[in-house]
């Protein structure tokens, strides 16, 4: 193949590299040991050449072998992330079946509909249930689906809605959350439910309910849409 190939010419330039260092070197030793240097004309210039030439094959054969152990490793890495992929791909549908079967029903970007079925004492989703719940007795504060809350407090409210961790006697004091925290976090979920709740295919029915005064048969029709 294309890599094996140019492994084995990485490989080669490195022990070419290997073995002309090798004879520089030798070379290098050998006249700095001579038995005659004083009576040898220019021997101090033949011998700061000798070693400039070891030198550059030492530099040249470092380049080599950087850039062999750079393209192993690339190679090395690029194996691992493969198999890793293959084993992964392999588990998907045990992976998707376990959560698909666990007891923490998925939330947030999630199906409502499939949401809802995991639900066995009520049709309504936990997200919504729990911010209205926690929202009953804050309608009048002001800006309440305007102003922003704090990041942090954002967070913390999402991972205690994803672990299900708020029951619904919960009160908002109790959470040390503002009413602006419910909201927004209420308005989050909606925003990034796959599936918008108002469809057009709903469109005609919502136009007649709003018509209507608000009696008993126009919360009905409101529960039947």
């Amino acid at each position: 193949s294309t890599i094996r190939q140019t492994m084995t010419e990485l490989r080669d330039n490195y022990e070419k590299a290997q073995r002309k260092l090798e004879t520089a070197d030798a070379n290098f030793k050998k006249f700095q040991t001579r038995s005659d240097p004083l009576t040898l004309a220019n021997f101090d210039e033949r011998l700061r050449e000798l070693e400039d030439i070891r030198c550059e094959c030492e530099q040249s054969r470092t380049l080599s072998r950087d850039i062999y152990a750079t393209e192993t490793y690339k190679i090395a890495k690029n194996q691992f992330y493969n198999n890793i992929s293959r084993y992964l791909s392999s588990k998907m549908p045990e992976i998707e079946q376990r959560l698909e079967n666990d007891d923490l029903i998925p939330l947030f970007g999630y199906d409502l509909i499939k949401h809802c079925s995991k639900r066995k004492d009520t049709l309504i989703a936990y997200p919504i249930e729990i911010c209205i719940r926690l929202l009953e007795n804050s309608l009048n504060e002001e800006g309440l689906f305007r102003i922003a809350p704090s990041q942090g407090k954002q967070k913390k409210i999402v991972a205690e809605l994803i672990l299900q961790t708020i029951g619904r006697g919960t009160a908002l004091n109790e959470l040390n959350y503002d009413p602006h925290v419910s909201a927004s976090i209420l308005k989050q979920y909606l925003r990034e439910l796959p599936d918008r709740l108002l469809t057009t295919a709903l469109l005609p029915q919502w136009n007649e309910i709003i018509s209507l005064r608000l009696t008993l048969f126009s919360l009905f029709l409101i529960q039947s849409s």
